[in-house]
C-alpha cells in the first residue's frame, strides 16, 4: 500500500507531460497553417485574359472566314499576324508564369508537408520513446510492487504467526485463569455451604433451645395460672349454685327427692351460651324452672376472671359443665 500513491503520482506525470508535449507541437502546426506564405506573385485578370484570347480566336476565324471576292492585301494580313502575336504570345508567357507559380506552390506545399511529416514522425519517435521509457519504468514500478508485495506478504505472515502465538498464549492464560476461578469458586461455595450448614445446625440447636425454655417457661406459667385459678375456682360451684338459686322459682308441684341436670355453656367472658336438660326430675315445670334459672343469671363474672387467668383451666373445668337441681337444696 505504501507504493501504490508515488506510482499514481508518476504516471499521471508523465501523462501530463506527453500531453502538454502533444498539445505544444499541436499549436505550432496550426500556427504554420494559419501563417500566409510568402510567395511572390504577379495578379492577372483571368477573366481579361480569357476575354482576349477569346477575341483573338473570333478575329482568326472571321479572317479565315472573310469572303474570297475580297481578299486581303498580303501587307494587310501580314499587318493582322503581327498585331495579334503579341497578343498570343503574352497571353503564353502569362500561363506559363501562372504554371510556374502553381508549381511554385505545390512545391512549396509538398516541402511543408514533408517537415510536417518529419514532425510529425519525430513526435511519434519521441512519444514512442517516451511510451517505452514508461512501459520499463512501469516494469520497474511493477517488478518493485511485486517485491514489495512479496516482503509484505512475508511480514504479514510473520506477524499473523506471531499473533496466533500470542493469542494461543493468551487462550491458555484464560483457560488457566478460568480452572483457578472455578476452583476458588468451588472451595468458596463448599466453605459457604460448611458454614450455612453449620450457621442452620446453630439456628436450629438455638431455636430448639429458645422453643424448650419458651415451652418450660409457658408450663410454668401456665402450672402457676392454673394454680391460682384452682385456688380461684375453688369456691366456683357455691359461687354458681348461689346465682342460680337467686334465679329459681320452684314451682309448687316440686316434691323433695326428685333431681333434674342441666349442661350449661359458658364463654370465656362468663355469659352462658347454651342450656341442656340431660336428665329429667320427673316433673316438666321443675325441669323448665331450672333452665329458666340459668337463662336468667345469664353471666358468671367470677368465671370470666378465672378464664383469664388460665383459659387452659377454663377450657377443661368450666366451659361446659353440669349442675343439678334438687328442691330441698334451693329451698330457704
Amino acid at each position: 500500500m505504501s507504493y501504490i500513491l508515488p506510482v499514481i503520482f508518476a504516471v499521471a506525470l508523465h501523462a501530463m507531460l506527453a500531453f502538454s508535449f502533444l498539445y505544444t507541437q499541436f499549436m505550432q502546426l496550426q500556427q504554420s497553417r494559419q501563417m500566409p506564405r510568402h510567395i511572390q506573385a504577379q495578379m492577372y485578370d483571368i477573366k481579361a485574359l480569357s476575354t482576349a484570347t477569346k477575341k483573338a480566336e473570333t478575329k482568326a476565324k472571321d479572317v479565315e472566314l472573310a469572303p474570297e471576292k475580297t481578299p486581303p492585301k498580303s501587307d494587310e494580313v501580314e499587318k493582322v499576324v503581327e498585331e495579334k502575336k503579341p497578343d498570343n504570345q503574352q497571353l503564353k508567357d502569362q500561363q506559363a508564369a501562372l504554371q510556374e507559380q502553381q508549381k511554385q506552390r505545390e512545391v512549396e506545399k509538398e516541402k511543408k508537408a514533408l517537415e510536417r511529416k518529419k514532425e510529425q514522425d519525430k513526435l511519434k519517435d519521441e512519444l514512442a520513446k517516451k511510451e517505452a521509457d514508461a512501459k520499463k519504468q512501469q516494469e520497474i514500478e511493477s517488478k518493485r510492487k511485486l517485491a514489495a508485495k512479496d516482503k509484505a506478504e512475508r511480514e504479514k505472515a510473520e506477524q499473523e504467526k506471531q499473533r496466533k502465538a500470542e493469542q494461543a498464549k493468551k487462550e491458555q492464560q484464560k483457560l488457566a485463569a478460568q480452572k483457578k476461578a472455578e476452583q476458588d469458586k468451588k472451595r468458596k461455595e463448599e466453605q459457604a455451604a460448611k458454614k450455612k450448614a453449620a450457621d442452620k445446625k446453630r439456628q436450629l440447636a438455638e431455636k430448639a433451645r429458645l422453643k424448650a425454655l419458651e415451652k418450660q417457661m409457658a408450663e410454668e406459667e401456665q402450672f402457676a395460672a392454673e394454680q391460682i385459678a384452682k385456688e380461684m375456682a375453688s369456691g366456683v360451684d357455691g359461687y354458681i349454685k348461689r346465682m342460680l338459686k337467686g334465679n329459681f322459682h320452684i314451682p309448687t308441684t316440686a316434691r323433695n327427692g326428685i333431681n333434674a341436670m342441666v349442661r350449661i355453656k359458658l364463654l370465656p367472658s362468663g355469659r352462658v351460651v347454651a342450656v341442656e336438660l340431660i336428665q329429667s326430675s320427673g316433673n316438666a315445670a321443675f325441669d323448665r324452672a331450672a333452665e329458666q334459672a340459668v337463662w336468667r343469671t345469664e353471666s358468671f363474672p367470677k368465671v370470666a376472671d378465672i378464664a383469664r387467668t388460665s383459659p387452659a383451666y377454663f377450657n377443661r373445668e368450666l366451659r361446659t359443665f353440669k349442675m343439678s337441681f334438687k328442691p330441698e337444696e334451693l329451698r330457704w
